[in-house]
């Protein structure tokens, strides 16, 4: 069991890393995000005047899902946070997924 849990673990680990590099290489500057030790998400935080549930909308039409931060607060807060999952994709959707979302952002800035 120990070693199982280890193999995850380093599969995650190697997921997070490739998601990073692709978000270091193709997000724009103004778009923060976490770099967490563990887990399976990457916590995205969105420049002044985006909103989570039209970029949610825009990515869906490119067939990326992502999850807006809105649900994660009690306070409603969450319109400039973006939850991203990479442990259920493999390396080439990671990097695809990524650069689709970079370039539904750049679309949105272009017309906001």
């Amino acid at each position: 069991m120990d070693s199982r849990i280890s193999s995850i673990n380093r599969a995650y680990a190697e997921k997070c890393s490739l998601m990073l590099e692709c978000m270091d290489r193709l997000l724009s500057d103004g778009v923060g995000y976490t770099r967490p030790d563990g887990g399976m998400f990457i916590w995205l935080t969105l420049p002044e005047g985006f909103f989570t549930m039209e970029l949610w909308r825009r990515a869906l039409e490119k067939n990326v899902a992502i999850l807006p931060g809105t649900p994660f607060y009690t306070d409603g807060g969450g319109d400039s946070g973006v939850r991203l999952n990479f442990s259920n994709a493999d390396a080439e959707d990671i990097c695809i997924g990524i650069s689709r979302l970079a370039g539904v952002m750049q679309g949105y800035m272009d017309t906001a």
